[in-house]
């Protein structure tokens, strides 16, 4: 099974925190009107991270014998089809973020208007 880990996974959740940043801020969502709003990306950041290495752990599962194949010769880590996975479930981790970015927009109105 492929498992990130390390350094890898810090990038992919700093990623997150971008992307989920970003995104907010096209929505008028930023830092200066909510306080709860720091940790509420930094845990959908771990979610989406959890979300992808999950999705490669699942699609990516050797046996021994291509472990002991690819150890001989390192470049065949490198693996087209386990980068493209990698693009795509991250792909799919950003567009359910941004699917469900107007539940976080309607629940912010309503504390801000006192209801």
């Amino acid at each position: 099974m492929v498992h990130l880990v390390g350094e890898s996974q810090n990038l992919l959740v700093r990623h997150f925190v971008v992307f989920i940043e970003t995104e907010l801020a096209k929505r008028g969502i930023n830092y200066g009107a909510h306080p709860l709003l720091r940790p509420f990306i930094e845990t959908h950041a771990r979610e989406l991270t959890d979300f992808v290495l999950q999705g490669i752990g699942l699609r990516h599962q050797f046996g021994l014998q291509a472990l002991e194949t690819m150890a001989g010769d390192p470049s065949r880590l490198l693996r087209v089809d386990l980068w493209d996975s990698l693009q795509c479930h991250i792909n799919d981790a950003q567009q359910h973020f941004v699917s469900g970015v107007g539940g976080l927009q309607r629940i912010l109105r309503q504390i801000e208007s006192g209801v």
